[in-house]
């Protein structure tokens, strides 16, 4: 297998040399991870979420994020973070042990849900800019890292998740300043590689690989649940912990008398 390629799994741990090309390159990608009728029900409840509880997809709403439209510039709907605590399908695949056992290799010992996002990333979505996960929090764990489960087909003209390879290794890149940094691409020194995932795969990337990705130029949505873990022994369970301080600091970069009026629903 060459470094950073796509691997088919047909059990639930890495091999040992999938866990070299994941520390060397930064990322590993595994080929049909999840069948399709668990895909389709994790996107069928997520919908479900959306068609039952209008009122979580407000701007004022803490885990509601949105993109501008690359033509238009108007607002839409993006990301749900958390969708654990709103959906028992989407809680299951977090804990299900063809994810847990993947990452649990890599670390070497048990992994831990450290947060999870549902990504919708409608077509015409702008993309994100490049940046790392990790953010200088005190405590915020090293060993945190997203395994991404595709639910719609993630490539160039969708805007799927791009990464710089092997960059992870120089560890956090921006000031420890307890801020959200973005990266200049004329800065990194490798080339960046598409992660092209199908339906039910599943890529695995660091909080210190520099990624990025484009709008979503496809007549559809790019769908993926973004979950992530932290071993057990660098902080142990923080789910709770990580969303109460992230609701605090998105809080404390808004005027203070309007505070009160973003709400987590």
């Amino acid at each position: 297998m060459q470094s950073g390629q796509p691997v088919t799994k047909d059990q639930s741990a890495l091999s040992e040399e999938e866990i070299d090309s994941y520390h060397r390159e930064g990322y590993l990608v595994i080929r049909n991870v999840f069948e399709s009728e668990q895909i389709e029900n994790l996107a069928a409840d997520i919908e479900r979420l959306l068609t039952e509880r209008t009122e979580t997809i407000h701007p004022k709403n803490l885990r509601v994020r949105f993109k501008n439209h690359v033509v238009t510039g108007d607002p839409v709907f993006e990301v749900l973070d958390p969708i654990a605590d709103l959906s028992d399908i989407a809680r299951q695949m977090t804990l299900d042990r063809r994810l847990t056992n993947l990452v649990s290799s890599i670390y070497g010992e048990p992994a831990c849900v450290f947060k999870d996002k549902f990504i919708y990333k409608p077509a015409g979505a702008l993309g994100a800019d490049l940046h790392q996960d990790w953010i200088g929090w005190p405590g915020f764990p090293e060993t945190f890292l997203t395994a991404l489960v595709a639910v719609d087909p993630f490539n160039d003209q969708s805007g799927a998740t791009k990464v710089y390879p092997r960059l992870q290794s120089n560890g956090y890149l921006s000031p420890k300043d307890g801020k959200h940094h973005n990266l200049q691409h004329e800065l990194m020194t490798t080339e960046a590689v598409c992660l092209e995932l199908e339906p039910g795969d599943v890529a695995l990337f660091s909080c210190f690989t520099p990624h990025y990705s484009e709008p979503n130029l496809s007549p559809s949505a790019r769908r993926g649940y973004f979950i992530s873990y932290n071993a057990r022994s660098d902080g142990g369970d923080q789910w709770e912990k990580h969303y109460r301080e992230f609701h605090e600091w998105i809080r404390a970069r808004l005027p203070e008398d309007k505070r009160h009026e973003f709400v987590f629903v």
